[in-house]
């Protein structure tokens, strides 16, 4: 097994598996759009809400399928470094088994809390039993999710990114294609469009699966001799990955109740910069899932310069980047204003987020880097508590103190300077680490 990672250009591996994987996280965005597009068709205001609210607690189970993968890739990247199929070939089984021993109770609890949590984030009514029987279907959906999930992480791991690609792109466009037969040919509705996700889930599973098992013939059956061992090395990495990607919903709550305060036009302006940030700068958030098998597998290999140059590449990956994103918001910023009717505040914060407050996302994509450099090289504690913080330290007084002097945009320049902070800190502390590595 030729661990690919090992030699060649770092930073051509760094562009090659972004930019694949930036396809797919693409899907997954206008997925997202076309299911609220069908559903608004039927003109019935609650089935709007009803998303919102189930949407809630399925980016919770998502963070937890997506910090399981984490880990499921930062291990097998570091075995694919020391070239022993069989023994990766292991990991594999006793991974896939492990997460779907974790998942299974995890759907089953969620299941059972479903109309209690749904209370607790104010649904009531029609929205309340829309969002009710939208979840009951999708969640028990989630142990195959994980498992599908685990499998693109493998799929990176051995630096597959095309592949990878594939098993989003697959269960995006099932789902697109579902959607509108399933809500208004079989007259399902919301029903129609969960049903559409969960089959777009066992599709990504089925490839996954296939992929792994017989195109790589990577997977083995769990082993009882090296299950503990392999549990304890992926929980280790896995549940701060889990942990850390849990942290972003704390400072977005948080935002977006100091937005509140100054009116429903700085809510409606924060709301379209969220949109804009996933489009924008998508190649930033698949950055951060594709270095991690190529420090990994250098890591495994005991070749801590290549480590070290992940690193430098990551960086000057998200410079250039960020510089391309930033100059097109800033070429289109009267279009997107004039595309969302956006008035009063919400244009005010458009503008100064277009004309550069945008640039924040380089800092930020520093950040993405670093968080995913410490969860493949055994140091998955120090991303928890870079996101922890910048979630609370570096958000919460700089957001206040913002608000206070310069109002809704004031918040913005507040999450720019608590972003450079965090940014330089992680930098610092991700290099330090990586000198200090006990390889060669």
């Amino acid at each position: 097994m030729k661990a690919k990672f090992t030699e060649g250009s770092i930073f051509r591996h760094v562009s090659v598996m972004t930019f694949a994987s930036s396809i797919g996280l693409m899907s997954l965005f206008l997925v997202d759009l076309v299911d609220m597009y069908w559903l608004s068709l039927l003109g019935v205001i609650e089935l709007a809400a009803a998303i919102g609210y189930a949407g809630s607690i399925l980016f919770f189970t998502l963070s937890l399928s997506i910090g399981l993968s984490i880990g499921c890739g930062a291990l097998v990247s570091q075995s694919a470094g020391r070239g022993d199929k069989i023994a990766t070939s292991q990991l594999v089984g006793n991974i896939f088994a492990l997460i779907f021993a974790v998942t299974l109770p995890v759907c089953l609890l969620v299941l059972v809390l479903v109309p209690t949590l749904l209370r607790w984030l104010g649904a009531e009514g029609p929205a309340f039993e829309f969002a009710r029987a939208y979840l009951l279907i999708i969640l028990p959906s989630l142990p195959l999710m994980g498992v599908a999930m685990a499998a693109g992480g493998v799929m990176r791991a051995l630096g597959h990114a095309k592949e990878a690609m594939v098993l989003t792109l697959m269960g995006g466009l099932v789902n697109a294609v579902l959607d509108p037969l399933f809500i208004f040919g079989f007259g399902w509705g919301i029903e129609g469009a969960a049903a559409a996700t969960v089959v777009a889930r066992i599709a990504m599973v089925v490839y996954g699966l296939y992929r792994v098992a017989f195109a790589y013939d990577l997977i083995r059956w769990p082993s009882v001799v090296s299950f503990v061992a392999d549990a304890r090395s992926f929980l280790a990495t896995a549940i701060p990955a889990v942990l850390t990607n849990l942290a972003t919903p704390i400072a977005v709550a948080y935002v977006t109740a100091i937005m509140a305060l100054f009116g429903d036009s700085a809510v409606a302006g924060n709301a379209i910069i969220s949109k804009l940030q996933p489009l924008a700068f998508a190649g930033l958030f698949a950055l951060s899932g594709s270095i991690g098998p190529i420090a990994g597998q250098n890591f495994g290999a005991n070749n801590k310069a290549r480590v070290m140059e992940t690193l430098r590449a990551s960086i000057l990956f998200t410079l250039a980047y960020s510089i391309v994103a930033c100059g097109l918001l800033f070429m289109f910023t009267d279009t997107l204003i004039a595309i969302f009717k956006a008035k009063e505040d919400a244009a005010q914060l458009i503008k100064w987020f277009c004309y550069g407050l945008s640039s924040m996302f380089f800092f930020s994509g520093i950040t993405f880097v670093t968080n995913a450099l410490f969860n493949n090289l055994r140091l998955a504690h120090w991303a928890t508590i870079f996101n922890f913080a910048k979630a609370t330290v570096f958000t919460i007084p700089f957001v206040l103190v913002g608000a206070d002097l310069g109002g809704p945009v004031g918040i913005l320049v507040g999450l720019y300077c608590g972003a450079v902070l965090v940014a330089v800190a992680g930098w610092g502390m991700a290099w330090h680490k990586i000198r200090r590595l006990p390889i060669a």
